[in-house]
């Protein structure tokens, strides 16, 4: 038992230094920070168009859910230096002079980018079907990358003199249970575009790690909440 004393003062010192926060808690006990790698193509040294869009009955309900996803899904991006991102404000701009758009690679055209990233919302919400009386946050985003590059001539090398011609190089679905612990009741103090704000966040969160690396102390699920109401 005394040779777990230094132990647990340790732990206690941390808890009181860090808020109770478990990742921040996670992160000085692990020996190093390990990080998990992400499935998607590497964007390095790319420039980067993000797209989003849900359907109407989805937008009627959470109202600027397609530009808020995008703006925290960019931020996340923009932590890593060698990533150029177009900036939000001049995609949302382009959406509206092209709010019929069915061709993501036209964006990247416009904007002169690399690769163009689309993602589709095709579930949000944030009480359960069966009961409404608790916050349960469930999200389903589907994720396609689009790049634009020359085609290549018979040795592999890029023909520059030749429009660039789009390819798909990712396809796949981000989904998300928000808190996974279980739901929270209504009268927790809690109030529902708290925590909207919040799932919104993991959302944006998990679809970029896709493209990014993370450490795997992010894995853990924080389910505090600033400004409570």
């Amino acid at each position: 038992m005394r040779r777990l004393a230094p132990a647990a003062l340790a732990v206690g010192l941390l808890l009181t230094t860090t808020g109770c926060d478990p990742r921040t808690l996670f992160y000085f006990l692990q020996p190093y920070e390990s990080t998990i790698p992400a499935p998607g193509p590497s964007l390095k040294n790319k420039k980067v168009v993000v797209l989003s869009a849900a359907d109407s009955a989805t937008l009627a309900q959470f109202p600027g859910l397609e530009r808020d996803l995008s703006r925290q899904f960019v931020k996340n991006l923009r932590k890593h230096k060698k990533i150029t991102v177009v900036d939000p404000e001049k995609v949302s701009d382009w959406i509206q002079g092209h709010p019929n758009w069915t061709d993501p690679t036209q964006a990247a055209r416009d904007f002169e980018a690399d690769v163009v990233i689309v993602l589709e919302v095709e579930q949000f919400r944030t009480r359960h079907p069966g009961d409404l009386n608790v916050l349960q946050g469930s999200s389903k985003v589907h994720i396609q990358a689009f790049e634009l590059k020359h085609p290549t001539n018979s040795k592999g090398k890029p023909m520059t003199d030749q429009e660039k011609e789009s390819e798909a190089i990712y396809d796949d679905y981000c989904e998300t249970e928000f808190p996974r612990r279980g739901p929270i009741p209504m009268d927790s103090g809690v109030g529902e575009p708290t925590f909207k704000s919040k799932l919104l966040q993991i959302v944006s969160n998990e679809c970029s790690w896709h493209f990014v690396e993370h450490a795997q102390a992010d894995m853990i699920e924080d389910v505090r909440f600033h400004g409570r109401g």
